[in-house]
């Protein structure tokens, strides 16, 4: 990897800092503990169950809400300071630019999630809930789908607004989960049929979702992880490869 990538990453990952996302670490804290407040009197024996599900949801969520604030407005925010130029004045492709601002947004997610799951970890055992392997993989699953969303802010950010490209990245995470879960309930086949073809059209972020499945004790498969791990992969690189076809193709000026 590009030592120049790696440069551009670190101060996207820095400068997301300076904007204070640490707020969103306190958001989902107190998320949790009110939520797990008022929740678990009405669930008299299925604490953990509340807590996992609460605090999964809840790190899914905020974190495309990070995506949306930081990421739909990577490339305008550079283009509209100036600073691209300077910065592709240098030997840096466009590619290498786009692929660095992913991996800073990446980064940033990584840290957001992994200080979360702290805080998330904190109140299980504070609740008196036993720890399990099973909550990393959601927590796993969870970031597998935020470096799918990200990448596609990215994707959107070379060629629209800020305010377009968020809601066209919002568009497509609750179309990829839609579509998952109306595919379990068509029963006819033009239904079945037309859900095939969106299916095309949105990213799979049902593979991701591990959350129920590790509320209610089913286990999750090597097979399943690696099968999601591959498509967030995928999906990455081929939105990447596109959005640096388009932003060789844009005039900043």
């Amino acid at each position: 990897m590009s030592a120049r990538c790696l440069t551009i990453a670190h101060w996207t990952l820095i400068e997301a800092v300076r904007e204070r996302l640490l707020y969103v670490v306190l958001l989902f804290a107190a998320l949790l503990v009110a939520g797990s407040s008022v929740l678990t009197p009405l669930a008299p024996g299925a604490q953990r169950k509340v807590v996992i599900d609460l605090g999964l949801a809840s790190m899914n969520l905020l974190g495309v809400l990070v995506v949306l604030l930081s990421g739909a407005g990577l490339v305008r925010r550079e283009i509209e300071r100036r600073s691209l130029d300077v910065l592709l004045a240098h030997p840096v492709s466009r590619l290498e630019y786009l692929v660095g601002k992913w991996l800073g947004l990446v980064a940033t997610l990584a840290v957001l999630v992994g200080a979360m799951t702290v805080v998330l970890a904190v109140t299980l055992l504070v609740s008196g809930v036993e720890l399990r392997a099973a909550y990393g993989i959601a927590v796993a699953g969870t970031m597998f789908e935020l470096v799918v969303v990200a990448s596609i802010a990215v994707l959107f950010s070379t060629f629209t607004s800020p305010t377009l490209a968020a809601l066209f990245t919002l568009g497509l995470f609750a179309g990829g989960h839609w579509v998952h879960g109306i595919g379990r309930l068509a029963t006819d086949t033009p239904t079945a049929s037309l859900v095939g073809l969106l299916r095309w059209m949105v990213p799979a972020l049902g593979l991701f979702d591990f959350r129920s499945d590790v509320v209610h004790g089913v286990a999750i498969t090597p097979a399943r992880l690696m099968a999601a791990a591959s498509y967030a992969a995928l999906f990455a690189v081929t939105a990447l490869y596109s959005a640096s076809v388009v932003f060789r193709r844009r005039d900043l000026r």
